[in-house]
């Protein structure tokens, strides 16, 4: 094993996976495509392994997920922003976009 990198931003972890053999890295399950693999997780000693999937995100039985968070200073200029995004129509993007939606 030749080591753990820290990598600036998504894009450059799977650059960086993608051109070295053997190599893995942490993305978010929106960023899974044919061309980044995702890998089942056992947290119990490989009794089971559990596919990373929205389902498996939103019941928790997927081990590896974390909360996203907006933060804000001006509630007024950012509330039409936020009730969209809470919306239903924001959550369909969301999804569409691979993220775990909220509903």
């Amino acid at each position: 094993m030749s080591g753990i990198l820290s990598m600036p931003a998504t894009g450059a972890i799977i650059q960086s996976i993608s051109q070295t053999p053997g190599a893995i890295g942490y993305v978010g399950l929106a960023y899974v495509s044919k061309d980044v693999k995702a890998v089942h997780v056992s947290y119990d000693g490989g009794k089971k392994f559990v596919e990373p999937t929205v389902a498996n995100a939103k019941n928790k039985s997927y081990p590896v997920v974390r909360p996203l968070y907006y933060y804000y200073t001006n509630a007024g200029k950012s509330k039409s922003f936020i009730d969209f995004t809470l919306s239903d129509a924001g959550q369909k993007i969301v999804g569409e976009l691979g993220y775990v939606t909220l509903k």
